[in-house]
């Protein structure tokens, strides 16, 4: 009987070692979101589905390293990231702006990484949009997952037709076939796109409001690791490590913008 009670004990505490060795090797590991629903040059992933490069694995690859940490990259559905980062499943997602998440204060944000402009792509021959009015009874191609402040009234009010797809790639294709009337994208994977071989004869309009900002949103499930990333996407933007990476994805010289 005492060597059964013996025994158990032993298993208890090394189930006990085993957890705590567990949670120490997670915490040395950044798990970040990167869905394949962000365009290059944002996300680029490799002929098997993994991230190869872009400009998010730029600036995590980064963080990692100057907040000591490993990384694992979880390619999760836009419409997941939220639940993930709330439960603590994922530690980090970037690109998200408060105003684009329903409960902005269930994260931690980052410092703003740089502002980018919402597109209204066409074909070049039809008329620009310049204001909402131009948009009636469009049907406009959106990204499944992600959220349009400017128009999720006219949007639900069904006066502008959304039109989900997966890539920027599938709507511009759905756009030059004439299944669409618009593309609404963001300035940098657009002229990236369209710079690297991209197909169609389109024009761009900007949209009227000013370019938001973008940030990291950080899960508040561990405080200390929160702390931590906090203080390394400080060090990232202030020593214009993201501004870099920027211009060499629109192909800009350091000597033009500095």
């Amino acid at each position: 009987m005492r060597f059964i009670l013996r025994q158990r004990i032993r298993l208890l505490l090394l189930f006990s070692i085993v957890g705590c060795a567990a949670v120490a090797s997670e915490r040395n590991t950044l798990r970040a979101v990167v869905s394949d629903s962000n365009t290059p040059p944002y996300a680029i992933f490799d002929s098997s589905g993994a991230l190869s490069a872009g400009l998010s694995k730029d600036i995590l690859d980064a963080l990692a390293l100057v907040s000591q940490l490993d990384i694992q990259y979880l390619d999760l559905p836009r419409a997941r990231i939220e639940s993930w980062l709330e439960s603590g499943q994922a530690d980090i997602a970037c690109f998200l702006n408060p105003d684009w998440v329903a409960t902005p204060s269930l994260y931690i944000w980052s410092p703003p990484l740089f502002a980018t402009q919402q597109l209204f792509i066409r074909r070049a021959d039809s008329p620009p949009i310049k204001a909402l009015p131009d948009l009636a009874g469009k049907r406009v191609g959106t990204t499944r997952g992600f959220t349009y402040p400017e128009l999720e009234q006219v949007f639900s009010l069904g006066d502008v037709i959304r039109d989900d797809a997966h890539s920027l790639q599938s709507n511009l294709k759905r756009l030059e076939q004439g299944r669409l009337d618009v593309v609404m994208s963001v300035d940098l994977s657009y002229y990236f796109f369209m710079n690297n071989g991209g197909l169609g004869n389109f024009s761009a309009d900007p949209i009227w409001s000013a370019p938001p900002s973008v940030y990291c949103a950080i899960s508040r499930y561990n405080p200390q690791l929160a702390a931590r990333l906090v203080r390394g996407l400080n060090m990232l933007v202030a020593n214009k490590f993201i501004n870099r990476q920027l211009r060499r994805y629109k192909g800009e010289t350091a000597e033009a913008t500095d």
